[in-house]
């Protein structure tokens, strides 16, 4: 068999009608947004590297639209970069990210007011916020 031979032929996608494709766009713009949206990979690294151990952590969760913040401490900085999280293992402290998990829905953030009084109003999460802007 040759590979032309071989190929099956792809089902046809539905066309989204440009209405619905504008009604969701609205909608995501409309999303409230999480209390960490404007920080930076470089608030984050200065918090955490000027920051003495033992200090507040915060670490972000985004799971099945699910967002919550796990209010916690952090010690035992490492020439490598990493700090530990107490509950939460490792993080890069220059970008926030899991060590071992890096793509995955768990973030480092700076414990800023507005977070911190987030996840106490918010204690098992909340759904339908944006941890990004809109374009």
């Amino acid at each position: 068999m040759t590979d032309d031979e071989m190929k099956l032929p792809l089902p046809r996608l539905r066309r989204i009608p440009d209405e619905v494709k504008k009604a969701l766009d609205e909608h995501r713009r409309n999303m409230p947004l999480s209390p960490c949206v404007d920080q930076t990979e470089k608030d984050i690294e200065t918090y955490y590297r000027n920051e003495p151990e033992g200090s507040a952590a915060a670490v972000r969760t985004t799971h099945g639209g699910i967002l919550t913040y796990a209010l916690t401490t952090f010690d035992l900085r490492r020439k490598s970069g990493r700090i530990n999280v107490e509950g939460f293992g490792d993080f890069y402290a220059k970008s926030g990210k899991n060590c071992y998990e890096p793509t995955g829905q768990k973030r480092l953030v700076v414990p800023t007011e507005e977070v911190v009084a987030w996840a106490k109003e918010h204690p098992r999460g909340e759904t339908g916020h944006s941890t990004y802007r809109q374009g």
